[in-house]
């Protein structure tokens, strides 16, 4: 893996700065060595896109609180923080710069800082009131940048990239994948998880912004076409996607309520389910069908 620490790119001139080793990628007094240019702050938090903080794109801006209320203990993120948190230690177990981009609340920097307990994490998102949430779940170790996806502006700097459920918000999926491609060190990898399946499409899939749901094969093949090679694919939800696909169906005949926590025993006899599914995937069975697709990539 690359040593290179990397580079930063000046939002107002675009020039090239070099990044320390250590420290954070922006930090809040930064100036730019060429054009002299600072950075929009708020809340001791760096803004690189500080027009779209609060603009309604690619996810409601009210729905952060009501993730941030049933994150904990729901089978989904759980056990979602569960495979990622393998696939880091299986696929990037020495990174030391990982950042995740669309952060959400922070639930899964949990899986980050577990994996990667000694590396410099950075946490983005377009929103600052996900990273509100962010910051009170993590209130050290972590930076904070409110950012926009399609314009990440570095450089061979980043070791690991995760984009949990984030690419199907946005329309230019390609281009975010070229920028996450550009900000990768040689030998950096990346992990994303996507909805799959467009067949599944549903009132649901409306209600979260999505742009699509990715076919099988469809992400690796946007990935690779980036430059990237792809060294994993699985899906997720793979054992309950006949479930899922009764309620996607019954939510194209009614109005969706915002997701909520499960009752305590369905809520346990689904993490048990997602539990086999995972020693599944250790043992190498694969699993072509399922709500979700993972895939691991490398520069």
């Amino acid at each position: 893996m690359s040593t290179d620490a990397g580079r930063r790119l000046c939002p107002a001139c675009g020039a090239a700065d070099a990044i320390a080793d250590s420290g954070p990628l922006w930090p809040a007094d930064w100036r730019c060595p060429t054009c002299d240019a600072g950075l929009n702050t708020a809340d001791g938090r760096v803004r690189l896109a500080p027009e779209l903080d609060e603009v309604d794109d690619g996810f409601a801006l009210d729905s952060f609180a009501q993730l941030a209320a049933i994150e904990d203990g729901h089978f989904w993120f759980s056990t979602r923080n569960a495979l990622i948190a393998w696939l880091i230690r299986r696929h990037s177990p020495d990174a030391r710069r990982a950042l995740e981009i669309g952060c959400g609340t922070g639930f899964t920097l949990r899986a980050l800082r577990q994996a990667l307990p000694r590396a410099a994490i950075t946490a983005s998102e377009l929103h600052s009131r996900g990273l509100i949430h962010a910051r009170q779940r993590h209130t050290a170790g972590v930076e904070f940048l409110q950012m926009d996806a399609r314009r990440i502006r570095l450089e061979s700097t980043l070791d690991l990239v995760g984009a949990f459920d984030v690419l199907e918000h946005i329309p230019d999926d390609r281009g975010v994948i070229a920028q996450i491609e550009n900000a990768l060190k040689p030998g950096g990898v990346l992990i994303a998880t996507v909805p799959q399946h467009p067949w599944l499409w549903s009132a649901t899939d409306d209600i979260a912004h999505h742009q699509r749901r990715y076919r099988r094969g469809e992400l690796a093949a946007k990935l690779e076409d980036a430059g990237l090679r792809v060294l994993y694919r699985t899906s997720f939800a793979a054992l309950t996607l006949p479930l899922l696909a009764v309620a996607r169906w019954r939510a194209r005949k009614q109005t969706i309520e915002a997701e909520t926590l499960p009752s305590r025993p369905v809520n346990a006899a689904l993490k048990g389910v997602f539990g086999v599914e995972q020693a599944l995937r250790r043992i190498g069975m694969p699993l072509p069908f399922g709500g979700s697709q993972v895939v691991v990539a490398r520069k």
